[in-house]
């Protein structure tokens, strides 16, 4: 990154200056910053950031002062700080700042930007934090999130949450979101486009092409990805008229029967979704065909990027093509993908529902990146230490070059609560809410363990809000929850961790082959995740030894296997004293710094820490002091960081 200037920034401030769109934003919980987001969900090197910050001033009195932001890369101050002055903000007053920060050539790195407001004699008033991610694509480090804003009719349910297509998806942006998925916006399953202004899909609810075409420009203006949703073998059935009479060109040859008919088959033998879905043989060569054909055509006419292929989950009967042979779907998604990626001119992801297939699909090398609607169950995510076991198995699959894969998990949170009948969903008198820290314990082992949680969907709740966030069987059109203000905070400040770090988090980690590390005192560490103590996993990679610690000392066994927090049950941690930590490092390295950083602590902002070398028979360590430990920490040591590719924060 290019040095940063001592410039004080100016602009003119008023009062309606992005307040009316700032109110679509997550409002943040202090007494001056209300909001943060920039101009792009990520950016090529050598570009400049703008970082647009709201000021919406709950001190009491008039505000005089300035807004400062300093720039850090693996907790290296990159830079000096870069600061704008604020004049005669009244109380209760809302303006939006905004800072520039230049970068230079780097790639697929991020950065974390400390946010302090000061009165004019310099004492600190609020501090929050944003981040940047310089990436020259958007599918290094996936973050998907949902888009449902282009119904105009919902089916009996029509929720009043969507402010404009550009004010909505600059919300997600300040969540962090950098690729879309456009769901179920197709006018039949099989068949998704016809030609008109609108179409009442499937479901019975009405899409507006016109507001989907708004939806895809204001993606792209902000470097967002847009992948278009479409089953893989679903064709409509029950509903008038079914694909073998609606000109389609779908044929019941294609199909899956449920018993081996062969050409005698008719379609009560077809095996069903539901009253509505009728299954198509993933197999069969003229489905891939059509299909591709189909999603091509879709692509096209709306502007998509590309296609995000969705799945139903595992397929635990017998079924049979229209040969009478019994249907084998060991490869059935690689080969899908192998076919139409010859008519679909743009990335694919496809998400296989859980396990099943899963290790075929990512060998395959057809996906962009890799997306998975988990489950909590024991054949997926049964308990918190299977992100890790997850994650290390699908980058061991794919082992790509130069980058090896991003990651995405689908898991809807508090599932049971939003089913209760005890209290509202969408707002209402007794609103239902998200347990947060159900919802921090998933996020810390979600971006721990190197991936991204898709679950922010677009409108919101209450104003401030700044997004949905799925709390059902991952369906982003139904009733949800509604999130407290820590809850906003807290997910901000997830998301933004995620990015600020997200080269020590996601790109090319490994575990790590030095000796297990321990708690010396301050707490009950192990390094195997288990309810009642703090799990510690290490990983490597070029340049760093990483060392992660999530609390679980108050999680009971229950929620220990309970990773979604379905009944909304899981014990926020208690904030641990100092720890004393034993930590082995690869060798072969020459070592650096040491740092430290959680969501938790300030918003993210790293930590410079102290620290001694030893060695036993078991190896080389180092010893250290961690301040303190709420719900995640990261630590990462610089070893060998001069020839590393991190090596220019």
């Amino acid at each position: 990154m290019s040095r940063l200037g001592k410039a004080i920034a100016t602009a003119a401030f008023s009062l309606l200056c992005g307040a009316v769109s700032a109110e679509a934003e997550p409002h943040l919980s202090g007494p001056l910053i209300q909001s943060v987001n920039t101009d792009f969900s990520h950016y090529r090197g050598g570009e400049q950031i703008r970082m647009m910050i709201t000021l919406s001033n709950k001190t009491g009195a008039p505000f005089t002062g300035s807004i400062t932001g300093t720039v850090t890369g693996r907790g290296v101050q990159v830079g000096d700080p870069v600061s704008i002055s604020v004049s005669g903000l009244a109380a209760n007053a809302t303006t939006t700042a905004e800072l520039r920060f230049p970068s230079n050539s780097t790639n697929w790195q991020g950065y974390f930007v400390n946010l302090v407001a000061a009165d004019q004699n310099g004492h600190q008033l609020d501090q929050e934090a944003g981040a940047f991610d310089i990436s020259s694509d958007w599918w290094t480090y996936p973050r998907q999130c949902w888009v449902v804003g282009t119904y105009t009719d919902w089916g009996g349910w029509k929720p009043n949450l969507f402010g404009t297509p550009q004010q909505d998806l600059q919300s997600l942006n300040a969540y962090k979101c950098n690729n879309l998925q456009f769901y179920n916006m197709l006018y039949r399953w099989h068949k998704p486009w016809v030609d008109g202004s609108s179409w009442i899909n499937g479901d019975g609810e009405n899409i507006s092409v016109d507001l989907i075409k708004q939806h895809v420009a204001a993606a792209k203006s902000l470097r967002m990805g847009t992948l278009m949703y479409m089953p893989i073998y679903a064709a409509n059935y029950g509903v008038a008229p079914g694909f073998t009479l609606d000109g389609s060109g779908a044929q019941l040859p294609w199909g899956m029967f449920t018993s081996a008919c062969g050409s005698s088959c008719t379609i009560s033998d077809l095996w069903k979704f539901n009253d509505k879905i009728a299954y198509m043989n993933p197999n069969n060569p003229s489905w891939q065909r059509y299909w591709g054909q189909q999603a091509e055509l879709m692509r096209r006419r709306l502007g998509f990027d590309g296609m995000f292929v969705d799945t139903f989950g595992t397929i635990y009967q017998a079924l049979w093509d229209w040969s009478a042979s019994r249907i084998i779907m060991d490869t059935a998604y690689s080969s899908f993908l192998k076919t139409v990626q010859g008519y679909v001119n743009g990335p694919m992801v496809l998400n296989p529902a859980g396990s099943y297939n899963e290790q075929d699909l990512v060998q395959s090398g057809r996906e962009t990146y890799h997306f998975v609607e988990r489950w909590n169950n024991p054949s997926d995510i049964g308990n918190f230490g299977a992100f890790l076991t997850k994650a290390r198995q699908v980058w061991g699959w794919a082992n790509r070059t130069p980058n090896n894969i991003g990651l995405d998990w689908d898991m809807g949170m508090n599932k049971t609560l939003g089913a209760s009948s005890s209290c509202t969903i969408n707002g209402g008198s007794t609103p239902c809410t998200f347990n947060t820290p159900g919802v921090l314990y998933q996020e810390a082992a979600d971006l721990a363990t190197g991936a991204h949680h898709a679950w922010i969907v677009d409108g919101q709740q209450n104003a401030g809000d700044g997004a949905r966030f799925i709390s059902n069987d991952d369906f982003p059109i139904g009733n949800q929850l509604s999130p407290k203000a820590d809850l906003v905070q807290g997910e901000y400040d997830y998301q933004n961790f995620g990015v600020a770090y997200e080269k020590l988090l996601r790109l090319n980690i490994s575990a790590s082959t030095a000796p297990a590390p321990s708690i010396t005192s301050g707490a009950t560490g192990s390094t195997t995740a288990a309810a009642g103590s703090v799990w510690m996993f290490q990983n490597h990679r070029s340049g760093f030894d990483i060392l992660h610690l999530l609390n679980y000392q108050q999680m009971s066994t229950a929620s220990f296997n309970d990773v979604n927090d379905n009944a909304a049950n899981a014990a926020a941690p208690t904030t641990t004293g100092a720890l004393q930590l034993k930590m082995y490092y690869t060798s072969g390295g020459t070592l650096g710094d040491l740092y430290t950083a959680s969501p938790d602590v300030n918003h993210g902002a790293p930590v410079k820490l102290s620290y001694a070398t030893g060695s036993d028979s078991s190896g080389s360590y180092i010893t250290f002091t961690l301040p303190s430990l709420k719900f995640w920490d990261i630590v990462w040591l610089e070893n060998g960081v001069a020839s590393s590719d991190y090596g220019t924060p």
